[in-house]
């Protein structure tokens, strides 16, 4: 696996990584790897499969849902 070494990096900045990692449960290289993944933007989707997944979550409601009940549904958890 690739290694990659930061050079001239500020205190400050390194406090805020290191603050970031902990409020996330994470080490300070996961953090830092979490933030360019995010930085660079997430992996391809997998299109087929998620589409297989959700054929599969359909085939698992029996019937059609109620205006209703797809309402109550979309509200589920949110405030």
């Amino acid at each position: 696996m690739p290694t990659l070494t930061l050079k001239n990096l500020p205190a400050a900045l390194h406090r805020r990584l290191k603050a970031r990692a902990a409020l996330h449960g994470r080490s300070l290289n996961g953090e830092v790897i979490e933030c360019l993944e995010v930085a660079v933007g997430a992996e391809r989707v997998d299109v087929e499969g998620l589409l297989e997944r959700a054929r599969e979550a359909r085939r698992g409601l029996a019937g059609r849902l109620s205006d209703a009940e797809l309402g109550r549904l979309k509200a589920a958890g949110r405030p």
